[in-house]
């Protein structure tokens, strides 16, 4: 009985600590400093932002090849 009880309280020590989920990447840059990036599954916060600043004024699509050198 007490060899069961024994092996029963070093089962915790076997096993070791359980994996956690991350939240966040840490990275380490080439000066010696780290990083932080944090990791989520949401979408992100919404932008609204207007489509000429984020072209230039353009779009991809309406590139045509005539207008390249």
């Amino acid at each position: 009985m007490k060899a069961m009880l024994g092996i029963a309280a070093l089962v915790p020590l076997m096993t070791g600590p359980l994996p956690q989920e991350e939240t966040a990447l840490l990275v380490s840059l080439c000066g010696g400093g780290e990083i932080s990036i944090p990791l989520s599954d949401d979408e992100g916060q919404g932008r609204e932002c207007d489509p000429q600043a984020c072209h230039a004024g353009t779009c991809r699509s309406k590139l045509k090849k005539s207008d390249l050198i």
